[in-house]
């Protein structure tokens, strides 16, 4: 993944200290999840907005401003898009739908676009679920997150629906003073004794940290 490799040697570069129990990209997020023509849901479509920082390295690691006045050219940041999602095979892009709990596989993104908004690069991109899911009495949620929390997603505001009239997404806020008790308990459990300078992960961490957002459709409909 694009992301994780510039980072990762952003990190080696800079200061020598342990690497920090803490997010290094910061990305605000909005979604809609899809329904088809028969009301199933099939797909996710998702817009991540980068921090600053991350934004202007991503230009400059990609040449994606050529005259250097600082807002990269529309024709570069078209050519780019995508290309902060070449992820390996199976992975699923730090999204996750759940039905009655159990994760629906989504396919590789594709639709992507890119552009350049107050500072900050912008990319949107789609995924399909592998399979269109009946959402009639089941419960369903979706979530934005880094299960090791090395990049931190934000969603500012409401996620839609798209394509049901009778559906909407409810957000049940993470309780953060919590997770952050919880992230401070598990590193305090990790040795580094012999590498103070360790890159520490804890599992599925992220999701701690992470809202939900639940469907609600009217049955009745």
């Amino acid at each position: 993944m694009v992301l994780r490799i510039v980072m990762t040697a952003l990190m080696l570069g800079s200061f020598a200290a342990p690497v920090a129990a803490h997010p290094h990209v910061f990305i605000d997020t909005d979604f809609d999840l899809v329904f088809d023509a028969e009301g199933r849901l099939a797909a996710v479509r998702i817009e991540w907005t980068y921090d600053e920082f991350y934004s202007l390295m991503l230009v400059e690691e990609n040449g994606l401003d050529a005259d250097g006045d600082g807002v990269p050219e529309p024709e570069r940041l078209n050519a780019f898009a995508g290309g902060d999602v070449d992820w390996a095979a199976g992975f699923p892009g730090d999204f996750t739908v759940t039905v009655g709990g159990a994760a629906k596989p989504l396919a590789g993104p594709g639709s992507h676009a890119a552009s350049w908004r107050e500072g900050r690069y912008v990319t949107t991109h789609s995924q399909s679920l592998v399979e269109p899911v009946d959402v009639a009495g089941r419960d369903v949620e979706a979530r934005s997150y880094d299960p090791s929390y090395f990049v931190s997603y934000d969603v500012p505001t409401p996620p839609g629906v798209d394509g049901r009239e009778d559906c909407a997404l409810h957000r049940e806020a993470a309780d953060r003073d919590a997770a952050r008790r919880e992230y401070g308990d598990q590193l305090a459990a990790v040795d580094t004794a012999d590498d103070p300078f360790e890159v520490v992960e804890i599992d599925d961490i992220g999701i701690l940290f992470a809202d939900a957002f639940v469907l609600a459709c009217d049955a009745s409909s």
